[in-house]
């Protein structure tokens, strides 16, 4: 394996780093929003703030599938410039998913984080009621 083709991996393992750090990026800012409406607080009863969030997290879901989408390009551009003496398992491992797939995940789990924001009665969970 030739030096150019050392440094491509590296950049290549790089690279699937940083679409590791954007879905837990992701999963953090998600998880922090379904936190704070569980909470039960009374401000999670405001429709304005729970569509404000909601757009807000669109917004944020947006960004983060375009960067994700944007690493796999990269990836696929830089595994095109691997030499043919790299070996193919190694170059199979190193192949990121179909940009569909990614599209169609990442959009499933932003319907389902917005619907929660919007439509879950976060205030009301979690209260038992007493019935004498």
């Amino acid at each position: 394996m030739a030096d150019p083709d050392l440094a491509l991996l590296k950049i290549l393992i790089e690279r699937t780093s940083y679409m590791n750090n954007y879905w837990n990026l992701y999963i953090v800012a998600s998880a922090a929003i379904v936190g704070i409406l569980s909470s039960g607080k009374d401000f999670t009863r405001l429709l304005r703030l729970r569509v404000v969030l909601c757009l807000v997290f669109i917004s944020f879901a947006l960004s983060n599938l375009c960067a994700i989408l944007s690493l796999v390009d990269q990836r696929n551009a830089v595994l095109n410039q691997l030499s043919e003496m790299v070996p193919a398992e190694l170059k199979a491992s190193l192949t990121p998913e179909p940009r569909l797939l990614y599209l169609a995940f990442h959009v499933l789990l932003d319907l389902l984080i917005a619907c929660s924001i919007l439509f879950v009665p976060w205030h009301s969970l979690g209260k038992e009621t007493v019935s004498d």
